[in-house]
């Protein structure tokens, strides 16, 4: 990243702003790693501190978190907290919130071996095997939202931004739910 010398804000919001950006627009995804305040300072071209106190930052604003000897990572909310959504709140049952990591390790497994997939049979196993998680864990899925739903803490749009309901129409959660269900076309 150039720095533009007109620009007047700090260094460590640039780095900030630009991993902002990539959220938004969908190069960082939830769960997906920041390279490390070493790898960040070289890339940006800032120093060691900067780059911490931009990781620092992210991680204040609840974008980011961290995992001991294993890095950062975007937060599953971050997308819903920069369109203005609501955070959740986190899941205080250390039995559920234990389930729940594995759980997104396990699929940020296989999202890795996507992104990483050479050939287009091999993406196309990983997406099968994607579906096939989620449908294996389908009774922890609906366990996390009735515990999100029970405590109110789901990251929603804002009202400015949600299409009025229509009655007649099934919710997006009942739509993903019943194609839950169904089994990947081969």
């Amino acid at each position: 990243m150039a720095h533009d010398p007109d620009d007047k804000r700090a260094l460590f919001q640039q780095v900030v702003d630009d991993i902002l950006d990539q959220i938004r627009d969908g190069r960082l995804n939830p769960n997906d790693p920041l390279p490390s305040a070493r790898k960040m300072a070289d890339l940006y071209g800032v120093a060691s501190m900067t780059a911490q106190r931009a990781l620092r930052e992210l991680q204040h604003r609840r974008i980011t978190y961290s995992v001991a000897g294993k890095g950062t990572f975007v937060h599953p909310d971050a997308f819903d907290l920069l369109r203005g959504g609501v955070l959740r709140e986190p899941i205080d049952d250390p039995d559920l919130r234990r389930r729940v990591a594995a759980y997104l390790a396990d699929q940020q497994a296989i999202t890795v071996r996507y992104h990483h997939a050479s050939t287009a049979d091999d993406k196309n196993a990983a997406l099968h095997e994607l579906l096939r998680h989620a449908d294996t864990n389908s009774d922890l899925i609906d366990e996390v939202i009735k515990y999100q739903a029970d405590r109110g803490n789901f990251a929603q749009q804002p009202e400015h931004l949600q299409r009025p309901s229509n009655d007649d129409a099934p919710s997006p959660a009942k739509r993903s739910r019943s194609s839950r269900n169904r089994a990947p076309k081969q």
